[in-house]
């Protein structure tokens, strides 16, 4: 039994705001919760400077107790955290299909049993998240049924505050949990901060690693301006400006904003390094998790992702088996899946574990605009190195809140304290810290995963084989590629534009041992970056290449 969850679960919340019946004060909470959100993303108040990557805003975080810690841990390990902002309908994702009050409060939006993905006799998930089942049926996806805390907390704002700071729903905590000790307890750590952020932000609630310092980091603001950055080696160009006075003054302010990027030299060395290795689909959330499949093939020694989607307060015309909620979830589907076989190409899958939250589950009762409201407790999906099934019990639709939406079963927390311990391997008193108190620990998380010795830190192969830099670089339009074989393999070398996008296989064979020299034409292409990827069954190495014309 956890020592703070002090359940009383018929309390609910005692605002307006969480339906659309309550007209002004609705619309007052979403003007509220999306100024914030702008805000953030900008990075107002916080301790740093603002870019791109990837297309999505990222801001990159370190020097907290917390990321100390899991920089002195012995793993390998790396957790993304998928926000689903606007609160998901969490009895629409993970389906009760025989309970009979499900069908008779959602008349018009339920999904049937028949439609649904059967995870159990009794338990479906929605049909839009096919690209799911393989994960299920292979044992990498795992269900934490009906989530939340006591007191449920119905504001967009003040619920998301809850969930990134790991606190009760009565109790109001201005530090995150991933960044609650910012305070300098480590001399070492201080005088000698990581050459690389513990954290990446992508999109999301900055609270989550906030502290009373304020937030330490970079945000970028979109994918062109990162590679923009990547290209002329900053954000700001800092030639192309007017030949007089102002434009040398300009330069400097340039030059100084560039050097002012703590942190993004290891970011800009790992995505040199590395590239996206499979296509992925069209949307906000899966052009993010490529960009953190990038950097973690590029070896960035992060522990902590953060990235998210927005769309789930479906108050009006959510849908059923098709429409907007639907739409919202098989984005899910398609974005975790082209994550994982990016990441597999490299055998890299089991080094990310990958949890789903969002700030609140919807209403029990569909709505009369074919929606739901704000509403209490929800699943947490998580995928990855994990011991799959469904774990918790699902909502009792007979034991309701004082609002009339399912009391949570299991606390949010007590899924924060099994991936602290079993993935990270955080001591007790460690974890207790950062969550502030004791929660039962649940057994989904797969702790005997490793990633394949060799391919550790970005996929850099061991001494085994070696790829060296081209050399004319920058080249016009002729350049050699060189690498050397410890023993005979099976060696692809491949070529591949800023994108991902394969350009060209130059070897596809067996060699023996011994050093290559290979040139490589591109009179047909256009300028640009290239990477060029050496694969051996040892391992992988990339590097980066130029074109000018």
């Amino acid at each position: 039994m956890c020592k703070n969850d002090h359940h009383n679960p018929k309390l609910s919340h005692d605002r307006k705001g969480a339906s659309l019946e309550d007209k002004e004060a609705h619309k007052h909470d979403h003007e509220s919760w999306s100024r914030r959100s702008f805000l953030s993303t900008l990075g107002f108040g916080a301790i740093g400077s603002s870019m791109m990557l990837g297309g999505m805003p990222v801001s990159t975080f370190a020097r907290s107790k917390f990321f100390n810690r899991l920089s002195r841990a012995d793993n390998d390990r790396v957790l993304v955290l998928i926000q689903l902002s606007g609160g998901n309908d969490g009895l629409n994702t993970i389906i009760p299909v025989e309970n009979d009050i499900y069908y008779q409060k959602r008349p018009t939006i339920g999904i049937r049993k028949q439609d649904s993905i059967l995870l159990s006799d009794d338990i479906g998930m929605h049909p839009a998240m096919s690209n799911l089942q393989p994960f299920w049926g292979d044992g990498n996806m795992a269900v934490i049924n009906n989530v939340g805390y006591s007191n449920t907390n119905r504001s967009h704002a003040r619920a998301t505050d809850i969930w990134t700071t790991g606190s009760g729903g009565g109790d109001v905590e201005n530090t995150g949990w991933a960044g609650r000790f910012l305070v300098e307890d480590n001399p070492d750590f201080i005088m000698n901060p990581p050459e690389f952020p513990l954290g990446v932000r992508i999109g999301g609630s900055a609270t989550l690693f906030q502290s009373e310092f304020g937030n330490l980091g970079v945000t970028f603001g979109g994918a062109s301006q990162f590679t923009q950055f990547l290209e002329q080696g900053g954000f700001y160009d800092e030639n192309n400006v007017p030949s007089n006075d102002f434009g040398d003054s300009l330069s400097f302010a340039r030059k100084i904003a560039n050097s002012s990027f703590k942190y993004l030299e290891s970011i800009q060395e790992a995505a040199d390094n590395a590239s996206n290795m499979g296509e992925y689909p069209n949307s906000s959330l899966a052009q993010s998790l490529a960009v953190v499949a990038r950097l973690i093939r590029g070896g960035l020694n992060t522990k902590l992702f953060l990235v998210s989607k927005g769309g789930f307060d479906t108050h009006n015309n959510q849908g059923g088996t098709d429409g907007g909620h639907a739409n919202l979830l098989a984005d899910i589907a398609n974005s975790v899946n082209a994550f994982y076989a990016d990441l597999g190409s490299d055998n890299l899958q089991n080094k990310a574990l990958t949890m789903t939250f969002s700030e609140f589950g919807r209403t029990l009762d569909e709505n009369s605009s074919n929606g739901t409201d704000h509403g209490s407790s929800a699943p947490v999906m998580v995928f990855g190195p994990v011991n799959g099934g469904l774990y918790g019990n699902h909502a009792d639709l007979t034991n309701l809140d004082n609002s009339g939406d399912p009391v949570f079963s299991t606390d949010y927390r007590s899924v924060y304290t099994s991936i602290l311990d079993d993935w990270f391997g955080l001591a007790d008193e460690e974890t207790g810290a950062v969550i502030d108190g004791s929660f039962n620990k649940l057994d989904f998380v797969d702790s005997t995963a490793t990633v394949p010795t060799g391919i550790k830190n970005g996929g850099n192969g061991p001494t085994s084989f070696k790829l060296e830099q081209n050399y004319p670089n920058p080249f016009n339009p002729t350049t050699t590629l060189s690498f050397s074989l410890a023993k005979a393999a099976d060696v692809k070398l491949r070529v591949y534009n800023i994108k991902g996008s394969l350009i060209r296989t130059i070897i596809n064979e067996r060699k023996s041992a011994g050093e290559y020299s290979i040139q490589f034409d591109a009179a047909n292409l256009p300028s640009g970056t290239y990477l060029y990827k050496l694969e051996t069954p040892s391992g992988t190495q990339t590097k980066k290449m130029t074109l000018i014309k």
